[in-house]
């Protein structure tokens, strides 16, 4: 069972907005699907050493733009106590699903954690979908 929390959220202006939350512990090497929009996207991830591959499914039959300014998210991280033996590390994602004339505005970020006892790593992700403005 995928596992995944999906929550509406109220916006002011009557756009459509829905947040995405889901987390799994991986095995290195392994795909693990995150996050899905039912008819939008799929967001897979996998974990590679120490490198977090994403992998976005289009299943929107529309065009998906992503945008490569959000990278990973750069700023002061502080740890307290034992957590820098998780190797704590995070990233962010934008994108854009346009088909016909509607748009949705996606932004997520993904947060890992190591458990070198185990031999896992712990993937977390949340999303937020937003319709975009219409257009005039």
């Amino acid at each position: 069972m995928h596992g995944q929390l999906n929550s509406g959220l109220e916006v002011r202006d009557g756009r459509l907005a829905l947040v995405l939350s889901a987390a799994k512990e991986i095995e290195p090497g392994s795909r693990a699907m995150l996050l899905l929009a039912e008819g939008l996207f799929r967001l897979d991830v996998v974990v590679a050493e120490d490198t977090l591959r994403t992998v976005l499914r289009n299943l929107s039959g529309g065009v998906i733009e992503t945008e490569t300014t959000l990278g990973t998210i750069t700023g002061e991280g502080i740890l307290f106590g034992d957590a820098a033996t998780y190797e704590p590390g995070r990233a962010g994602l934008g994108f854009t699903i346009t088909t016909g004339g509607d748009a949705v505005w996606v932004r997520a970020m993904i947060a890992t954690m190591r458990f070198a006892a185990r031999g896992t790593v712990q993937v977390g992700a949340q999303a937020i979908l937003l319709q975009a403005p219409p257009t005039p």
